[in-house]
């Protein structure tokens, strides 16, 4: 047996010393509070085997979200694997944006509001979402049929399955196939975190994201745009039909300029607002039509 100091000591030059740490709290099953405090907590031979394979995989540069099989994401814990892309917090922003304009709205007209998540991957931002409305009609959409597994799984966890409706399809195209004809004068708040790492941004991505994160869920072709740019073409289609559309994408920075353009190149009267993550760094496009 060995104790807690005695695994740090040893294992602390192979891996960074918050993932071992965290490791170390799911191996035996504590908080990583515990395991800072308790340094003489000595554990078995077997969990220390576990340990190891563990420790091999992260400096393999393997996330440590994949290993642990979970991440937190806006104060929720989701289950995560190797077909759904690891939530961020910069994608909380997403969450909050869309969240301000639906607590601004009467809750009569809330009840009617058609809110979708396309790209849903794990169905982390959706399922915040209805977590913290009351009412609302709520879709989660993606390509994957294993990553719409986890995202049901993560909406029973979270006991908002009843809710949520996932569906596997391209972008928007389920709603447009099925949905259109009664749509017209529905208010659908569409939000989105697709690919949209451009070819050279992602070559130089980290081993971690490269190695082990689903490729189709990260890059995106038209200097990171290409997906976006299949959304708007799917939203303008919507909104000939005579829905009022808000639409919440995620970005990064450098590509604000393209985008706003990109937009305006679709819609004559439309609005368009940026909102700044944590860093400072624009984030999140907003557009209302």
């Amino acid at each position: 047996m060995l104790t807690i100091k005695d695994i740090l000591n040893i294992y602390h030059s192979k891996i960074d010393y918050l993932d071992l740490e965290l490791l170390i709290s799911a191996i035996i099953g504590k908080p990583r509070e515990f395991v800072m405090s308790h340094p003489e907590y000595r554990i078995n031979s077997l969990k220390i085997e576990n340990l190891k394979l563990k420790i091999a995989r992260r400096a393999d540069h393997e996330p440590i979200a994949y290993i642990l099989g979970q991440k937190e994401f806006y104060g929720l814990n989701f289950r995560i694997n190797k077909n759904t892309l690891i939530p961020r917090p910069e994608s909380e922003l997403l969450v909050e944006r869309a969240l301000d304009l639906l607590r601004s709205m009467l809750r009569s007209k809330l009840r009617n509001t058609i809110i979708i998540d396309v790209g849903t991957g794990s169905g982390n931002i959706i399922i915040s979402i209805a977590q913290n409305l009351l009412s609302g009609r709520f879709y989660g959409i993606d390509i994957s049929e294993n990553a719409l597994l986890v995202a049901r799984q993560n909406a029973k966890l979270h006991k908002v399955s009843k809710r949520i409706k996932f569906i596997r399809g391209n972008l928007l195209e389920p709603l447009l196939k099925t949905r259109s004809t009664g749509l017209k004068d529905k208010k659908i708040i569409i939000v989105a975190n697709l690919p949209y790492l451009a070819k050279n941004i992602y070559a130089s991505a980290s081993p971690d994201i490269k190695k082990y994160e689903p490729r189709l869920a990260l890059l995106s072709g038209k200097n990171g745009l290409a997906h976006y740019e299949k959304l708007l073409i799917q939203t303008k289609k919507l909104s000939v039909v005579g829905c009022r559309l808000s639409v919440f994408m995620e970005i990064s920075p450098e590509q604000k300029s393209a985008l706003q353009k990109m937009i305006k190149s679709f819609f004559s009267k439309v609005k368009i607002a940026f909102h700044r993550d944590l860093s400072d760094r624009w984030r999140v496009c907003q557009i209302e039509l």
